[in-house]
């Protein structure tokens, strides 16, 4: 009796286009995807959090922004940044206003390169109202 070889590896290529084709699927277009799906904390958001301070507004709404043990480099600290300036870790966000904050970005570690910032514990970019 003869083993037909292709069938296993057409039953494998089948079931990776099926996993392929449902990871693929994705609800109507908005035109805009959720801001915490890009990393991202906009304004609004910032204000609805009631905080008076950047780290605050973080804690309240996307408190997993302050671990570091989720990235690359679980002993590293991210860094923060207010509008391209190195200010520290991300104790300096306590220093920072909620009310003049116009964006939070997180930025991973994996990506920091793409934004200028080479740190192993990834990055906090906050832009202020005036920094614009």
């Amino acid at each position: 009796m003869r083993v037909n070889a292709r069938r296993p590896y057409l039953a494998i290529c089948c079931a990776i286009a099926a996993i392929t084709a449902c990871a693929s699927q994705r609800g109507p277009d908005t035109g805009a995807a959720p801001s915490s799906a890009l990393g991202v904390m906009t304004e609004s958001e910032i204000a609805e959090s009631q905080a008076t301070t950047a780290y605050d507004a973080i804690a309240r709404k996307h408190p997993m922004f302050l671990i570091s043990k989720v990235d690359l480099a679980p002993t590293a600290e991210r860094e923060v940044y207010l509008n391209g300036i190195r200010l520290g870790g991300v104790n300096e966000l306590r220093s920072i206003p909620a009310k003049e904050v116009k964006e939070i970005r997180f930025v991973r570690a994996i990506d920091g390169a793409a934004f200028g910032v080479g740190r192993s514990g990834g990055a906090i970019l906050v832009i202020s109202k005036a920094g614009r």
